[in-house]
């Protein structure tokens, strides 16, 4: 029967029989005490389970909560290079510089995450970039562009949001104007304490400030160019309100470019407060009859309409393995790769008949889960493997409900929710082992209520708190959606399926359940 030859265990001693009695059902545990005991002391039956992969291909990059800059050679995937165009909008409609004012500087910052450490031995602060793949440099442009992001779809009679691709940035390319504002020929993001200097409007004099803020991109850009396309447009209509500069100034491009075979690629959050783009310029006052000089600063936004390009394809191999896949079967390997990559399809329970034979038996499911193991053979141990995935229903396109009844930890989201999905757990040489990811509640759902085994998606995620999804450009089996937690990051992974070469590393579908006497 499909029973016994799923089973676990089966012992060869019934150690301890205890009756649970409730209104309807007699509950018996074989093995161990349910309440006090450990549950790894019940019995315990391998489901049936298979899984494959799919070739995502482009996926929709604007709307996204953070952006990828850099380049970034991940171990399995090889090269991806992440470049961003951003819209640019005032802060303030109709702004006003002055009499004949003078732009002394322009200044785009960009802060990366951090975190602050213990100060080193002098007092000195010390930072930990939490979100830098990579420590090697690339070129990094900023140009102007010309392609007027739109807010809304015109096919759809402006009903829908327009949605734009990760492949779009050759068009993005295409449409810089103009010498550009800034170039780095070897550009690598720094996690050293950002000090600058600033005047103080407030003070006697002007006096000059110290700044000292976490690590960020901080640069100059062309003077030249801001003096003529802001400055010298104070009261015109091109800076009158915000659409009429959008449609102007179109956008800015950050374009990295490999400059070897690595690189560096970073998570930044163009919308954040402190981004940005400030003007500081000298505005001339007449008082007394004598000229002063009174130093201002004007800031730029950026984000609004920001979109993500990525130049990024699937290794010739795996593509191959992906594509010739049968979806019947299931595969020997499961190819995981954020941004345009890839993700993988779980079909719980061998067939129906083991389905229904489950529910007839009228278990009471004490857990349920899934176990992933990294394929070692193929992965790069270290910091390059991600360290959580992601699971979640591929016809909804919405989280489990293991998911949904646990709270979130929205200020450290690497932990949060691992009770249901767990961290990457690592060997003594920080090499990945294996996920583990309890859908107690969902099994639940199915056997004891009757809702349908749906298929189940698999992804790297940056963040498991975020839920929001991207639309991919040309869906993949019904696949029209996936989350977008998994199209900004880098990293990759490689699993053991259901059929791996090793059977003691396949994928694991394993039900602890306590038996009822109806």
């Amino acid at each position: 029967m499909i029973l016994l030859k799923r089973l676990g265990f089966i012992p060869a001693v019934l150690i301890t029989l205890l009756a649970f009695v409730s209104c309807d059902d007699d509950f018996t545990t074989i093995g161990g005490e349910l309440i006090g005991g450990q549950i790894d002391s019940l019995p315990s039956y391998r489901a049936g389970i298979m899984a494959y992969s799919k070739n995502l291909g482009p996926v929709q990059t604007n709307g996204l909560s953070v952006n990828l800059l850099g380049v970034y050679k991940e171990p399995v995937y090889g090269q991806q290079t992440a470049s961003i165009l951003s819209q640019v909008s005032l802060t303030s409609s109709n702004p006003t510089f002055g009499n004949e004012p003078r732009l002394d500087s322009v200044i785009l910052t960009l802060p990366y995450f951090s975190t602050r450490l213990e100060p080193d031995e002098d007092g000195n602060p010390v930072f930990r970039l939490d979100s830098v793949y990579g420590d090697s440099p690339f070129k990094l442009t900023v140009s102007r562009s010309n392609f007027f992001l739109n807010e809304f779809d015109s096919e759809t009679n402006f009903e829908n949001r327009q949605k734009y691709y990760s492949n779009q940035g050759p068009a993005f390319k295409a449409s810089l104007i103009g010498d550009p504002l800034y170039v780095n020929e070897s550009f690598k993001p720094s996690d050293k304490e950002s000090v600058y200097f600033e005047n103080d409007p407030t003070t006697e004099g002007n006096e000059i400030d110290t700044i000292r803020v976490s690590p960020r991109l901080r640069v100059s850009l062309s003077t030249q160019f801001f003096k003529e396309n802001i400055i010298d447009k104070q009261g015109s209509s091109e800076l009158s309100n915000n659409n009429n500069f959008r449609n102007y100034l179109r956008g800015l491009y950050f374009e990295a470019e490999p400059v070897d075979g690595s690189g560096s690629m970073m998570l930044l959050n163009l919308s954040g407060n402190e981004a940005g783009i400030v003007l500081y310029y000298t505005d001339f006052q007449e008082v007394a009859d004598s000229i002063i000089e009174v130093p201002r600063s004007y800031k730029l936004e950026l984000g609004g309409n920001t979109v993500n390009t990525f130049s990024q394809e699937l290794p010739a191999q795996i593509a191959k393995e992906i594509e010739e896949t049968n979806e019947e079967t299931g595969a020997e390997n499961l190819y995981l790769k954020g941004g345009a990559g890839s993700m993988a399809v779980i079909d719980l329970f061998e067939d129906e008949a083991e389905l229904e034979e489950l529910k007839a038996n009228k278990w009471l499911i004490n857990e349920a889960s899934l176990t992933f193991y990294v394929n070692q053979d193929k992965v790069e141990g270290g910091s390059s493997e991600p360290e959580r995935i992601y699971l979640y229903n591929l016809e909804t396109n919405r989280p489990l409900l293991d998911y949904s009844i646990n709270q979130p930890d929205v200020s450290f989201p690497l932990n949060s929710l691992t009770s249901h999905s767990g961290r990457l757990i690592r060997d003594e040489d920080k090499n990945g082992i294996s996920y583990k990811i309890r859908i107690t509640e969902h099994v639940k759902q199915i056997l004891n209520e009757d809702i349908e085994n749906v298929k189940l998606g698999l992804v790297i995620t940056q963040n498991i708190n975020l839920l929001a999804n991207s639309a991919l450009k040309n869906p993949v089996n019904g696949i029209d959606r996936v989350p977008s937690a998994s199209v900004i990051t880098s990293r990759g992974t490689v699993l053991h399926g259901n059929l791996g070469s090793d059977p003691g590393k396949r994928l694991k579908f394993n039900i602890i359940y306590t038996e009822t006497n109806n």
